[in-house]
C-alpha cells in the first residue's frame, strides 16, 4: 500500500507537472519564434560553393547560408527580419521569401521568370515578372497573403518599397519611360514623370528621386504624398502632353521598344 502512495504522489508531484511542461512548451514555441528579438541581417549577398551561388546573410560578423544544393540562388534583398531572394528552377528564376524568426522559406512564384524582389520589413515581396500571358515585364506584389499583378501592358521594371508605396517605371511602346508609384493601402497608381531618369524612380523619406542611384539623380518637386493629394490624371501616352503637365509642375525630366533581358547580375534591362 505504501509502494502505491510513493508511486502516485511521484506521478501527482513530478511527472504530471513536467508533461504539462513539455505540453506548454510545444504549444507556445511557434509564438516565441514570431516574438524573440530576432537581430535583422547586416548584410546579405551570395557566394559560389561547389560551383553553385548561394544566398546567405550575416549578423554580428558571421555568416549563415540560407540556400544550398545544385542550384543556383541570386539577387538577395532585406528588410528586418526577412529576405527575398530568385533561385533558378529548370532555367528560369523563382522567388522565395525566407523568414529569420522561424528560418522558414516560401516559394512565391512558379511560372515564367521573375528577377528583382524587393521585401519590406512586413514581409511583403515586389518583383519583375515575365509571366503567361504577358509579353513582357511585369510588376507584381505579394502582401503576406497572396500575390497579385500589379501591371499589364507597357514593360514595367525596378519596384521598389518605401513604407506603403511601390515605385517602378513604365516603357510604353514609343520607348518614353514613365515613373509610377503604387500606393498599396488606396491600391492605386499615380504617374509622376515621363523621360529616360523615370526609368528608375524611388522613394526616400516621402520625397521622389529620379534616375535613383545614378550620377543623374534628381529630386521630384512634389512629394508623394502631394501627388496622391493632387490626384492628377494619367500622363497621356503623347510625350507633348505629358511635357505640358510637367511644364506646369515645374519639372525638370529629360525621354524602339526592345524586350528586355536578364542580365548576368540578375536584373532585367
Amino acid at each position: 500500500m505504501k509502494k502505491i502512495i510513493s508511486i502516485n504522489r511521484i506521478v501527482k508531484n513530478w511527472l504530471i507537472p513536467l508533461f504539462v511542461a513539455v505540453a506548454v512548451f510545444f504549444v507556445i514555441r511557434p509564438v516565441l519564434a514570431q516574438t524573440v528579438d530576432i537581430p535583422s541581417p547586416d548584410a546579405v549577398g551570395v557566394e559560389s560553393i561547389d560551383g553553385y551561388s548561394q544566398v546567405y546573410y550575416e549578423v554580428g560578423g558571421g555568416r549563415k547560408f540560407i540556400t544550398s544544393g545544385n542550384i543556383n540562388s541570386k539577387m538577395p534583398a532585406f528588410a528586418g527580419k526577412y529576405i527575398a531572394y530568385v533561385t533558378d528552377i529548370n532555367g528560369l528564376g523563382q522567388v522565395f521569401l525566407y523568414d529569420l524568426a522561424s528560418e522558414t522559406r516560401t516559394q512565391l512564384t512558379f511560372i515564367g521568370n521573375n528577377l528583382n524582389p524587393k521585401v519590406d520589413d512586413k514581409g511583403r515581396v515586389t518583383w519583375e515578372g515575365w509571366q503567361d500571358p504577358n509579353i513582357t515585364w511585369q510588376i507584381f506584389f505579394f502582401d503576406g497573403k497572396s500575390t497579385r499583378q500589379l501591371t499589364t501592358g507597357d514593360t514595367s521594371l525596378n519596384p521598389d518599397f518605401s513604407g506603403d508605396y511601390i515605385s517602378y517605371g513604365r516603357r510604353d511602346i514609343a520607348g518614353t519611360w514613365r515613373a509610377v508609384v503604387y500606393s498599396i493601402k488606396d491600391d492605386k497608381s499615380v504617374d509622376v514623370t515621363t523621360g529616360e531618369n523615370a526609368r528608375n524612380p524611388k522613394i526616400k523619406n516621402g520625397d521622389i528621386y529620379l534616375a535613383a542611384g545614378s550620377l543623374a539623380e534628381e529630386k521630384f518637386p512634389l512629394s508623394v504624398d502631394d501627388l496622391f493629394l493632387l490626384n492628377l490624371a494619367p500622363l497621356s501616352e503623347s510625350t507633348e502632353s505629358a511635357n505640358t503637365i510637367l511644364d506646369e509642375l515645374s519639372a525638370t525630366p529629360s525621354g524602339v521598344q526592345e524586350i528586355p533581358i536578364a542580365t548576368e547580375s540578375g536584373s532585367a534591362l
